[in-house]
């Protein structure tokens, strides 16, 4: 197995998906895993020691650089809830850059299907999850899909919630005619 792992990992160099630098740099596209990702995503099932047929048999987010999936996120979604589950990457097309791009670009596929929360199990990857925007829960990992990211994903301290006390007592006084 590692024999033809290594195989694979020559013959995408020989291809010419390794590149320069700059290729390695180019921008990740995160889009919804299609049917015709499925042979993709179960290469690299097999590549983290993973069975290829949950390929098969679960939903995936995929990012792609250059026309080539490199990585994939499987979830699942229930009402108004998106879950995230495995996360399989190319070992050798290097693994934060593409994690925090699925898990950034995944709040905004969830906004499309009118999701509004994301959650990810706890794990070793929560670094890749707090660079991405996500917060730290009881449970879990959690954002809020339904507002767009923002630079600082922190709620708001002390000043901003009397802020919005006070603007919402003033509305509500001038609504009744205070």
């Amino acid at each position: 197995m590692l024999r033809e792992a290594e195989e694979r990992r020559l013959a995408r160099g020989l291809r010419g998906v390794w590149g320069t630098r700059a290729r390695r740099d180019a921008a990740v596209a995160v889009r919804w895993g299609l049917h015709s990702d499925d042979d993709r995503v179960a290469e690299l099932l097999e590549l983290n020691g993973m069975p290829r047929w949950t390929a098969f048999e679960e939903r995936f987010v995929v990012a792609e650089r250059d026309g080539v999936v490199l990585a994939a996120l499987a979830y699942r979604t229930e009402p108004k809830r998106m879950l995230l589950e495995t996360l399989v990457v190319d070992p050798w097309a290097g693994e934060h850059g593409l994690a925090v791009a699925l898990y950034a670009g995944v709040r905004d596929l969830a906004r499309e299907m009118c999701v509004r929360g994301i959650s990810a199990s706890p794990g070793w990857r929560a670094a890749y999850l707090r660079e991405a925007g996500f917060r730290r829960g009881m449970s879990g990992w959690f954002v809020d899909a339904a507002h767009p990211s923002s630079g600082d994903s922190r709620p708001l301290g002390r000043l901003g919630k009397m802020a919005r006390l006070i603007i919402r007592y003033l509305i509500g006084r001038r609504a009744f005619g205070g």
